[in-house]
């Protein structure tokens, strides 16, 4: 059935070829006037038919990497390149996409069939281009920046995380139920202003210097001591060695709540990373953590975890799917019923459904277990928790998107104290930064 189906498929690029030169005329025409936009469009009505005639897939990589649309070239490129390797011209342009990327290494595997061959002086001047390009990316190239800055609102029906009851009956406390008063359940407007930076230097042929920083602060109508802000600073160092990654990074974080530092934290992670194509990735990491509470050192704790996710990306930016797991370990400094051992599982997703608009999922589940008996319960806890997300993306234009986004939380535990649902609807606008599409 499968050598059937190729051999259909390829009748059928004939039939197709035949039926549409007019298009790739048009698109031709098109692209010599300047119009790679209109030529692109015109080719992508053929998209599904005509994929993997290495003519139309030559042309609508052309008109896509004229109108700056580079990830969806590339893809359009290497499929000329798995039907004609032979292909010069895709092989030219496909490495000076992955130049203009940094990705020195892989660029430079697509020139070597070039080696030794008679080119067109056009042909020539595009490839020492290439070359000075790969030159410079593997001394240091351009910096990379990428940016972004989000406003949102909407409401948080349990901003504190607490029990819907207002009184619970707590053992350690006496036989009558005790009123929990504010850390009971409650609602909430709830605002947000975010933003990140995102930096990447190469400082060698395959290596990199690496920068995240984002900032985030919250807005309660009513309860603003629970107003929660984050800052975020994550530096590092990625290396490359064939299609194997390997990265090391410093992490911290100091976490505010009702605008008042309520901890600060300090770690580090290391990645490897193995891309079995353009496609999938495998990523394994082991991360440690330190937390400091600066208004009550009983709490003081480190967290050791370590785990992998697999991410998969469908072509033409159609959509990805994401699935990992992860272990590890809590140990609390001074009081051992905090210390747990976690174990957890995470899926998620993402699909496009049109060309402004994608919709995301995904869900995550961690079982806790607790290591003494707790000092207000006198038994020993055990927590489960799901927390779920729907968003869509609708992008307003190139740099501005509109996403409105749900998320859902549930922690199941044998403690009435520390059992919560948690539901929150927001609105938000982004605005996207990127130096490279400048």
């Amino acid at each position: 059935m499968f050598a059937a189906a190729i051999v259909f498929q390829m009748c059928a690029s004939t039939v197709f070829a035949a039926g549409d030169l007019p298009n790739l005329d048009e698109a031709r025409r098109l692209l010599d006037e300047g119009k790679a936009e209109q030529a692109a469009a015109i080719l992508e009505g053929d998209l599904l038919s005509r994929a993997g005639d290495a003519d139309y897939d030559y042309l609508l990589g052309l008109a896509w990497y004229r109108s700056g649309q580079t990830g969806k070239a590339m893809f359009a490129f290497e499929r000329v390149l798995m039907a004609d390797p032979r292909n010069e011209d895709a092989r030219l342009k496909a490495a000076q996409i992955s130049a203009g990327r940094g990705d020195a290494a892989y660029a430079r595997e697509l020139l070597v069939p070039l080696e030794g061959q008679p080119l067109a002086t056009a042909q020539q001047q595009e490839l020492e281009k290439i070359r000075a390009a790969i030159k410079e990316a593997a001394m240091g190239g351009t910096l990379s920046v990428r940016g972004y800055l989000l406003g949102g609102c909407g409401a948080d029906d349990n901003v504190t995380s607490g029990p819907a009851q207002s009184e619970l009956l707590i053992p350690a406390l006496g036989t009558t139920p005790f009123a929990l008063g504010t850390a009971r359940k409650g609602r909430d407007i709830v605002g947000t202003l975010e933003g990140g930076l995102s930096l990447q230097q190469a400082v060698g042929e395959d290596t990199w210097l690496t920068g995240e920083s984002s900032l985030h602060q919250g807005f309660n109508r009513l309860r603003k001591d629970v107003t929660e802000s984050y800052v975020n600073l994550n530096l590092g160092v990625l290396r490359r060695s064939g299609r194997e990654f390997f990265g090391a990074a410093v992490l911290a974080q100091d976490f505010l709540l009702a605008n008042a530092n309520y901890r600060t934290t300090l770690g580090g992670r290391l990645n490897w990373i193995h891309a079995f194509d353009n496609d999938s990735l495998l990523t394994a990491y082991v991360q440690h953590l330190a937390f400091d509470y600066s208004g009550n050192a009983l709490d003081n704790a480190t967290r050791s975890i370590a785990g992998f996710t697999h991410e998969t990306t469908f072509g033409d930016d159609a959509g990805t799917v994401q699935y990992g797991v992860y272990g590890g370990r809590e140990l609390a400094a001074n009081q051992a019923h905090f210390s747990y051992h976690q174990l957890g599982g995470s899926v998620g997703g993402s699909v496009a459904a049109g060309k402004d608009l994608a919709f995301s999922a995904g869900v995550v589940y961690e079982k806790r277990g607790y290591d003494a008996v707790d000092a207000l319960y006198l038994y020993t806890r055990s927590d489960a928790a799901v927390s779920a997300g729907i968003a869509a993306d609708y992008r307003l234009s190139e740099r501005w998107h509109f996403i409105p986004r749900y998320t859902y939380t549930r922690n199941i535990s044998n403690m009435a104290l520390y059992d919560y649902t948690r539901n929150a609807f927001t609105l938000q606008l982004r605005w996207d930064f990127d130096n490279e599409k400048n």
